[in-house]
């Protein structure tokens, strides 16, 4: 294994009351990402996963390419505010996933685009109910810190908070910052210090984004060893999103390139990859 240990520049499949701050939470799991027999988890609850549980035993000749090349994919679900029981959904997300033995992927989209989040948001609190003991990968709020929100004290300040929470109440989690809002690697260092990555399992890149992870390999290791330095730990795990597969559009939708041959915006993962995420963006 090279110097960069744990870390993980992997192939991803992007798919969305006040609460006292907890006390100071020990570092994030030892183990190691997908340990033992895990293997990642599939979306029962993807529009593949659907129609192909709606078409067993039928003609259509779409069938076994979409069963094994979209549903059969690992991929995350994106959990929102708008989740009638966010806490309930979650809890049987997870069940699911641990009864075959999967490591179930979770993105925690709860600030709109654009917007700024409230100081300390129920919803993080009803995740960490959600998740208990379980295990889980958590992407928390992908293309927030560096993003459009102009108080960026107050985003900071949020995923501290969140992440805190989250490692308290969600010991089990692999808690992800995100930075695929972009900027320069110091830019990205110093904001990820802020929002507590001390206390995070690793951090995720191109979110929803265009850029292969050959070309954030670069950038992705020197962030690594920044913040190894400056936190020292050497046990990060970095992910790295290639569900648009490096198209180049104009639009919000995923380019036709990118999508196989369902049209639905997945693609394989490849390689002997250790670890696999998906987003479905805005307008597929």
């Amino acid at each position: 294994m090279n110097r960069l240990g744990p870390i993980l520049l992997a192939v991803l499949l992007l798919v969305g009351g006040c609460v006292d701050l907890p006390g100071e939470a020990g570092p994030p799991p030892a183990s190691r990402l997908l340990a033992g027999t895990f293997q990642l988890a599939r979306d029962p609850e993807s529009p593949a996963a659907i129609w192909t549980r709606q078409n067993v035993g039928g003609k259509s000749p779409a069938f076994e390419p979409i069963e094994r090349e979209v549903a059969y994919t690992p991929v995350a679900h994106r959990f929102t505010v708008a989740e009638p029981d966010l806490t309930q959904h979650v809890h049987d997300y997870l069940a699911q996933a641990a009864k075959q033995r999967w490591m179930p992927m979770l993105v925690a989209a709860f600030t709109e685009s654009g917007a700024c989040p409230s100081e300390r948001s129920p919803a993080v609190g009803d995740l960490a109910r959600g998740l208990g003991d379980g295990k889980a990968i958590v992407v928390l709020e992908p293309r927030l810190l560096g993003g459009k929100c102009a108080d960026t004290a107050r985003v900071t300040r949020y995923l501290n908070a969140s992440v805190r929470q989250l490692r308290a109440e969600a010991p089990n989690a692999f808690v992800f910052l995100d930075v695929s809002a972009g900027g320069t690697v110091d830019e990205q260092h110093a904001r990820l210090i802020s929002a507590g990555v001390a206390q995070a399992a690793g951090v995720t890149f191109g979110v929803g984004g265009y850029t292969p992870a050959a070309q954030l390999a670069g950038p992705a290791r020197k962030l690594y060893d920044a913040l190894a330095a400056a936190t020292g730990r050497s046990d990060y795990f970095l992910l790295a999103d290639s569900s648009r597969n490096a198209a180049v559009v104009t639009g919000t939708c995923n380019p036709r390139r990118c999508q196989d041959r369902t049209g639905l915006g997945a693609v394989r993962p490849t390689g002997r990859t250790s670890a696999s995420l998906a987003h479905r963006p805005r307008g597929l």
